[in-house]
């Protein structure tokens, strides 16, 4: 990885590690602190503050999608095999929880910021089901309404990083994803051995 490529994602790293601490109140002073570094370094990879935030965001689901890409481009395994792992695949999950707590603050402070989020947690199972369409399709899966699957996914998800639902709920959001993931992939009946 090239010099200015890796202190992209180190400044991402660090955001999201500051944003975790201290919500959208964290300052570039705080970053360069972290960083080990001055503001005007950071300064030469982005313009302000927002563009930081705006493209920290993009790194977190472009790091899951690359995750997903890996699993479902795979020839190496089975569709259900792949379907497995894309839904038990929680690449750096940590990294969105960092952010939950503050996602009020987000809204508030970075409504486009928000809007962005929303937009990527919109397509972000997108790939995922277009393989349970393949399935459904060669007959390897049961026949769903993938429409359906996807609100669900997608509801659930938001839901997951609703700060409050998870305070009420006593649930962590990588827990509540596991689980929503289990029920998606073995559901509510139990099966008998064959």
């Amino acid at each position: 990885m090239e010099a200015s490529k890796y202190m992209e994602k180190n400044i991402y790293l660090k955001t999201l590690k500051l944003f975790g601490s201290k919500g959208s109140r964290f300052t570039t002073e705080d970053l360069a602190r972290e960083l080990g570094t001055s503001k005007r370094t950071i300064y030469s990879y982005f313009s302000n503050k927002n563009e930081i935030i705006e493209k920290t965001i993009d790194f977190i689901f472009s790091e899951i999608i690359a995750s997903d890409t890996k699993i479902l481009e795979n020839n190496e395994l089975t569709l259900q095999e792949k379907i497995k792992l894309y839904f038990k695949n929680i690449p750096d999950a940590y990294n969105l929880s960092l952010i939950i707590q503050h996602m009020d603050d987000l809204k508030q402070y970075y409504p486009y910021v928000w809007e962005r989020v929303n937009n990527h947690l919109n397509t972000i199972w997108d790939s995922g089901i277009r393989i349970v369409e393949q399935g459904i399709k060669n007959g390897e899966l049961e026949e769903i309404d993938t429409d359906i699957l996807k609100l669900m996914l997608n509801e659930t998800l938001k839901k997951l990083l609703d700060y409050e639902f998870l305070a009420k709920n006593r649930v962590s959001f990588d827990s509540g994803l596991k689980a929503m993931n289990n029920i998606i992939l073995y559901g509510l009946i139990k099966r008998k051995d064959d």
